[in-house]
């Protein structure tokens, strides 16, 4: 499918545009797929992935799962 014709898609963890060449990666949770637009938002949905999937609201999940990043590195 070419650029023009793709489905405009957001990243699952930022919200960012994740379509064509702003894709860094899609992962499948639940047989559904979740664009990801970097390799931070890749490493934070592999975190939490049934939450992004759920639809929680993006900045919760992303407020609690930095809180203990920082825990564990400090």
């Amino acid at each position: 499918m070419n650029e023009s014709t793709e489905r405009e898609e957001t990243c699952a963890v930022c919200g960012n545009e994740a379509t064509g060449g702003r894709r860094f990666s899609r992962l499948y949770h639940d047989g559904r797929p979740f664009p990801l637009c970097c390799p931070m938002c890749l490493d934070l949905f592999q975190r939490a992935p049934a939450r992004f999937a759920r639809g929680e609201r993006r900045q919760t999940v992303l407020e609690e799962l930095i809180i203990d990043l920082k825990w564990r590195s400090g």
